[in-house]
Formats: structure tokens, sequence, C-alpha cells
């Protein structure tokens, strides 16, 4: 197996789901990914070329990805990124474009102008307008945490691959529903892999904006809902992008799957607490996990969303499961979400 080293630039999107994907990524489909170090947006790994045809498939809170070339103190200024460049053959990588990435303040002493004129001494063909040129690949110099890294990209996220199923454009909309990105990283989270063709389970679907990114990505997929409108509408909308169906009118405190490889979900923050017939959303919370343990294979994950602080990391372990990841999600002034990742144990 050929181990190289990547870098991976992170969206800011959020301050702890863009590098959680990165990792969730690999592992779903068992690539390895070692992180060497994790800089302001940046990540730096040992990982295999296989992981970037994964990222193209899946990432949402990713913005570029690449072989790391070398990597150097930004207090060295232009010097840092010279030796760097002295020592590669840009011409082997087809390189042909140049993109300069400053994050936040960092790096302050090494200037835009002084970087491209170094790098069209290394790149023949940085100015030219020729077909071979601007379908070339980019070399990527990013600086960050005083560090600047020096790669040739091999993945670019496309944000007009989401733009076609924002929940204004489907069928069906439903007031609140997350964007495709964000419905993407809970299926990523998930760890469900195409490459094992796994069965990714949403039982509080709503319209189905889960079901959808998990299908797009090559996965199996199936949901349920208590409310029959939002079934319909599921139906609909995952029809519409010639995805299966496999929606149906259930309560996801009692399940009518016998199975699953993982489960992601964002359930009602309270609305239909008295509806599912239980006292506090604290209670029904408690009967949906403990019923998503029951048919959640072993050794998988579950990835919920929940408003603040209505279920206690005690009672998730106590179910059975191992918490693996929190992430916090400020949503407006009256919500804030805990984002939690748990394996079965």
């Amino acid at each position: 197996m050929l181990i190289v080293l990547v870098y991976v630039y992170l969206s800011g999107e959020h301050r702890t789901l863009p590098a959680a994907e990165a990792r969730a990524i690999a592992e779903a489909e068992n690539i390895p990914f070692n992180v060497l170090a994790h800089l302001d947006q940046v990540l730096i790994a040992e990982s295999t070329p296989a992981y970037f045809k994964f990222l193209d498939l899946r990432a949402a809170f990713i913005k570029t990805a690449g072989l790391v070339l070398g990597v150097t103190e930004s207090s060295l200024g232009i010097d840092g990124i010279k030796s760097i460049l002295r020592d590669v053959n840009l011409e082997e990588y087809s390189v042909s474009n140049v993109s300069f990435r400053r994050i936040k303040h960092y790096g302050s002493e090494i200037k835009f102008d002084e970087v491209a004129d170094l790098v069209k001494r290394y790149i023949s063909s940085l100015c030219s307008t020729s077909k071979k040129a601007s379908s070339g690949s980019t070399l990527d110099i990013i600086l960050s945490n005083g560090v600047v890294v020096v790669g040739v990209r091999r993945y670019t996220r496309s944000l007009d691959k989401f733009r076609d199923r924002n929940p204004q454009k489907r069928p069906v909309y439903k007031p609140g529903t997350l964007t495709p990105e964000f419905s993407r990283i809970f299926v990523n989270l998930s760890r469900a892999s195409v490459t094992n063709n796994d069965l990714f389970l949403d039982p509080f679907c709503g319209v189905g904006g889960f079901l959808l990114e998990a299908c797009v990505i090559g996965l199996r997929a199936c949901g349920c809902d208590i409310n029959p409108s939002y079934v319909e509408g599921a139906i609909r909308n995952l029809e519409f992008y010639g995805c299966p169906p496999n929606v149906v009118v259930a309560d996801a405190c009692e399940l009518p799957f016998s199975r699953a490889d993982a489960i992601g979900t964002d359930p009602p923050y309270g609305r239909l607490t008295k509806v599912l017939g239980y006292k506090t959303l604290h209670d029904l919370m408690l009967k949906f996990l403990e019923k998503a343990c029951s048919i959640l294979r072993k050794g998988r994950y579950l990835v919920f969303a929940q408003k603040h602080g209505v279920v206690r990391e005690s009672d998730i372990e106590n179910l059975g499961f191992k918490i693996v990841e929190y992430h916090k999600n400020w949503v407006h002034g009256s919500l804030t979400r805990d984002i939690f990742v748990v394996k079965k144990i």
C-alpha cells in the first residue's frame, strides 16, 4: 500500500466538524489517515491516493486536498518556499496554476506578489492561456499557524453538486430543513461505507434530506417518520432525484427495521414529544437511543443532534454506547445543538 503525505484544507464553516469529517470519510472507507499536524483549517496526514477519490465523492466541509511537497516555517519568508520548490519538479505533477491561501492573518511577512514571482520561475506555463494550463494541476500554498504548506492539489470541492438539492428546490419543502452540506456531514460522521454497500438509517427522516445525501454518494438508505405528510414528502423528494423511496410511517422509538449499519438523524426539538406520548423530550430521546442501540450493528456508529443538554453523556453510555465525538452547533439565539457521534460497544 502506497502511503503519501497529504494536506486537507478545511472550510472553516464550523470549528470542529470539518476535521471530524476528514477523519470519518477515511475511517468509513477503511483508508489509513494518520494526522501528523492539526493546524488552523489545515490537516497534514499520512494516507493513500485513494483518499482523494472518496473526498470527491463524499466531502462537504473540505475545500481542497492534495499531496504535500513540503512544509516550512513562515518566519523564513519567501526563502522557505523557495527551498521547497527548488527540490521538486513541478512539471512532473503537470502544475500550471497556483493558489495562495492565507488563513486569517498567519504569515503576514509573506506577500502574494513575491510568491507569484517565485513560482513563475518554476512553472513555465503559469501565465499561459492554453488548454494545457487551464486543465493542469494547481500548486497550493497555504499559510497557517506559523507554517507554509506547499502541495499539489488532487481534490477541489464543488458546491454546485449540492445546490441542485437545496431545500427550496425540492418538490416538497419543510421549514427548518438542513442544507445538503450539513446533511452530508451527518451521513459522513456515521461512517457508513460506500465500499461495503452499507445501509444508512434516518429514524426521524422528515422530508428526506439525510436520505438524499446518503443516496447521492451511493449508500443504501431507508428511513421513517411518524408524520405521514413528511413521509409523503420524503418519497416525492427521493423519487425526484432518482433515489429509492425506502421510507415508511413509523415511530422512531418503535422502529420497524431489524438492522442498520449506520444511523444519522436530527430529531425534532420538543415539537412532537407530546404527540408521541412522552412526558418530556428527555424521555423521548432515551427511548429512541435504546431502540437505536438494539438495531445498530456492534462497533458501528450513530450520529444524532439534540437541543443542548437534553440527554447527558452518562445517559448515552448507560445505554451501551461509547461517545466518540461531541460537537456544539449554535443555530440561533434560542437554539444550540449538541451533535454526538457514538459507537455501539
